[in-house]
């Protein structure tokens, strides 16, 4: 029996193959007008777009809850525009972008809050464009102390 819709879907896949074995971000860096932080791995864009850090996870509450939150504040304060880059999957199970931000000057936010010991390096298959130097930003922070590394 032959399936039209089978074939259709089977084009599709191949056409979208090269892209995803590529990883290249899905699209070009977006621009975001920061609206406020939500914690330390996660700020609302002026547009309602939430964008959670790829490859971040920052503690929730505490001292170094606060401290993630008040970095993340630090580096994205409201009203900053940042470029956010996407990779393998776009959006988490909440539907947030996830993404990797840079600022202005080209430093990587995800990048700064691991290695200043803010947040914890979190690996999350397939999204993986930036996972060695977030690794190796850990493994830095770690080796100083720094941050949640220090108790």
């Amino acid at each position: 029996m032959h399936r039209p819709g089978f074939a259709l879907l089977a084009l599709l896949a191949l056409i979208a193959a090269p892209r995803a074995a590529s990883g290249q971000p899905a699209a070009p860096p977006e621009a975001c007008t920061v609206a406020f932080v939500v914690d330390g791995d996660t700020f609302n864009c002026r547009d309602g777009t939430t964008v959670r850090l790829l490859l971040v996870d920052a503690p929730e509450g505490g001292r170094f809850g606060d401290a993630a939150r008040r970095a993340l504040a630090t580096l994205v304060p409201v009203d900053s525009t940042v470029r956010i880059e996407t990779d393998r999957e776009i959006r988490d199970g909440q539907g947030r972008l996830q993404g990797y931000v840079r600022l202005d000057d080209g430093r990587l936010v995800n990048d700064v809050l691991i290695r200043k010991g803010f947040a914890f390096f979190e690996p999350n298959p397939p999204n993986h464009r930036h996972a060695g130097r977030l690794r190796a930003a850990e493994d830095l922070a770690r080796s100083e102390g720094l941050g949640v590394w220090s108790e």
